[in-house]
C-alpha cells in the first residue's frame, strides 16, 4: 500500500511561509483498499495554522456500511467523515475548537470503518488551511 501527501504549489522547508498562497488545500492519499488503521497516513505540518476544511473521497464506495473516518491534528479530531454505503465522498463535520495547530504539528487520518461486505479503496482526504 502506499501513502503519499501532496502540497501543491510550494517548497516544504524551514521558514517557510504561504502568505501569498493561502488558502492552501493539502491532500493525504491512501492508494489501495482502505483498512481499519489508526494513523494511516500522516505529516507534519511546515507552518502553523487553521483547517478551514475538509473532504474526503474514494473511487470505489464501500458497500454495506459507511467508510468512518477522522482528521486529527495530535490527538484530537478536527474532522469527522462518514461516507454512505455506495456513496464516494462527504464533507467533514470541523470540531471549530480542534482545527488549529502550530508548525511540526502532526495532521492524521484514522480510519475506522471500510464497509461491511466491500470496503472503499483509493482514499483522498483534502483538506484546506490557513496559515497563522
Amino acid at each position: 500500500m502506499m501513502y503519499t501527501f501532496w502540497v501543491p504549489n510550494f517548497y516544504i522547508g524551514e521558514n517557510m511561509s504561504t502568505a501569498v498562497l493561502a488558502p492552501t488545500t493539502l491532500t493525504l492519499t491512501i492508494a489501495g483498499v482502505a483498512n481499519a488503521t489508526t494513523g494511516i497516513v500522516s505529516m507534519a505540518m511546515p507552518f502553523a495554522g487553521t483547517i478551514t476544511s475538509a473532504y474526503l473521497a474514494c473511487t470505489t464506495a464501500p458497500v454495506g456500511s459507511a467508510l468512518t473516518a477522522d482528521l486529527k491534528v495530535g490527538s484530537d479530531v478536527a474532522a469527522a467523515f462518514s461516507i454512505a454505503a455506495a456513496a464516494t465522498s462527504d464533507e467533514g463535520t470541523l470540531t471549530a475548537a480542534n482545527c488549529d495547530f502550530a508548525a511540526g504539528a502532526l495532521v492524521t487520518l484514522d480510519v475506522s470503518g471500510v464497509g461491511s461486505s466491500t470496503a472503499g479503496s483509493n482514499l483522498v482526504a483534502s483538506f484546506t488551511v490557513t496559515e497563522a
